[in-house]
């Protein structure tokens, strides 16, 4: 989830949102299903409960250093099959997933951090080609690594150097299946700075889609508060097509691959970036962002949801953005989703 640190963005007077014609653009929703402190019976009835709602896709996460914790040149027969599993578990359930493959193996990157990028991204292409085509038609796609402006995610945060294994990433990913969806790691927050950067580096050409990760930086602002012209609001979108359109990319889309308000009480002194909603208002941002991007955003053509589940997190802020409570009984947030999907959603208030 993004938001570590933040400038708290201007409060600002929510409003109706103008009812559209549009269709809501399709929702997913962050499945950490390949998380440890899941079981097969709880990945089950997670996925029964988002399909139930309508759900066709999730986004996942899996870590390279589980495929090959040894070598570049062997896959490890545990992890390969554990991705496997959690897959067909969804696929069984007519969900294909997004996958954010991200996280080094030691022997790639001279033993740092898994979250520091590999010495050669060929190493990270080879991965994704045996991965694109392994998992092919099995998958919605391909995300080349997970915030990657942020240093709590991507280490040094540099985006020339993340440029050079998108580079080597998308040529890969392809070769591995041509028909597949290679989605630029999804930044936090609107950083149309940083990915003004990675174009000039070189990014133009190796995406079929860009991502962020428009989480407010007050974080219980409505999803309709006005651009104040930093990354910190979900409007600021804008900034980042614009860059785009400037680029020559007009023609591709945009995707969510995060998005969501954390549903709690705020105690006293509770930093912007961590202020919560009640569970209604959170249910009434999720319908309101949908019909906030039909109608005025139609370059975003796909939302996910983070994340499914409320869960046992350090902090108050990151415990609560599930659609479903930690004991799986759903919050109003899965009905909204389940009405997003069905097409019967009224016009939501975003306040």
């Amino acid at each position: 989830m993004a938001g570590t640190t933040a400038t708290a963005a201007n409060a600002a007077s929510p409003a109706r949102p103008a009812a559209s014609a549009n269709p809501t653009p399709p929702i997913g929703v962050q499945f950490h299903g390949m998380w440890s402190d899941y079981t097969d019976p709880t990945r089950a009835a997670v996925l029964d409960k988002l399909r139930a709602a309508g759900v066709t896709t999730v986004r996942m996460d899996v870590s390279w250093a589980m495929l090959q914790p040894s070598n570049g040149s062997s896959y490890d027969s545990w992890g390969v099959g554990f991705v496997d599993r959690v897959i067909n578990m969804a696929n069984s359930r007519g969900i294909r997933p997004l996958i954010t493959l991200w996280l080094t193996p030691g022997w790639a990157n001279g033993g740092k951090d898994e979250h520091a990028l590999p010495t050669n991204p060929a190493d990270y292409a080879r991965v994704a080609q045996w991965a694109a085509n392994r998992w092919a038609g099995k998958v919605l796609g391909w995300e080349v690594w997970n915030e990657p402006n942020s240093p709590d995610f991507l280490i040094g945060a540099d985006p020339v150097a993340y440029t050079r294994l998108l580079r080597a990433a998308y040529p890969a990913f392809h070769a591995g299946d041509k028909t597949t969806t290679v989605v630029y790691g999804g930044v936090q927050y609107n950083d149309a700075a940083w990915i003004q950067r990675s174009y000039a580096a070189g990014a133009k050409g190796y995406f079929d889609v860009m991502a962020t990760h428009p989480y407010q930086g007050k974080a219980n602002l409505a999803p309709n508060a006005p651009d104040d012209g930093t990354m910190w609001t979900l409007a600021h979108v804008t900034a980042v097509r614009n860059l785009m359109v400037a680029q020559g990319d007009a023609t591709k889309p945009i995707w969510f691959t995060e998005f969501g308000w954390s549903s709690h009480d705020n105690p006293a002194g509770t930093p912007n970036w961590q202020l919560g909603v009640n569970e209604a208002t959170q249910a009434s941002y999720l319908t309101c962002t949908a019909q906030l991007v039909a109608s005025s955003m139609p370059y975003v053509t796909r939302l996910f949801w983070y994340d499914e589940r409320d869960d046992n997190a350090s902090d108050l802020q990151n415990q609560h953005f599930g659609l479903l409570r930690h004991d799986l009984t759903p919050k109003p947030a899965l009905t909204a989703l389940a009405q997003l999907s069905s097409g019967s959603a009224q016009p939501a208030t975003c306040q």
